[in-house]
């Protein structure tokens, strides 16, 4: 069964591709560990697998953020959730993130795509599966 290579990665999550922002040499790091990481069980399909691969890489790049100065970060890190408060003068504005939160996540709840990738392991009945 084969695992997910850099160009595919790419081709998935363009939103990466920026290598100013996300060195390859990054990214081919976390595919390394995603590939140790998901065996093929639970994940016996090789599209499933190299999907839970992809998102374990995206969450951990993007919540390293991007080297670029002044680069924004990667939609699903920041911003998620109602507005719960706001100010005019000062800018600011704080989110209930409560809301696109899985419980028990922890560290997952911090993008979409380590959201995702907990939802995937509790539907492969990955629950205790340690990554």
């Amino acid at each position: 069964m084969k695992d997910l290579i850099l160009s595919e990665f790419l081709e998935n999550y363009p939103e990466f591709s920026n290598a100013a922002a996300y060195p390859k040499s990054r990214i081919e790091h976390r595919l390394k560990m995603a590939v140790k990481f998901f065996a093929d069980v639970p994940f016996y399909d090789e599209e499933t697998k190299k999907h839970v691969q992809g998102l374990y890489v995206a969450h951990f790049v993007s919540v390293a953020g991007p080297l670029t100065p002044g680069a924004s970060k990667m939609a699903g890190t920041v911003g998620l959730g109602l507005v719960s408060s706001k100010s005019v003068d000062g800018a600011s504005i704080a989110y209930d993130n409560s809301i696109a939160q899985e419980e028990g996540a922890g560290f997952w709840n911090a993008t979409a795509y380590g959201r995702e990738l907990w939802q995937l392991m509790q539907l492969f009945g990955a629950g205790g599966y340690q990554v």
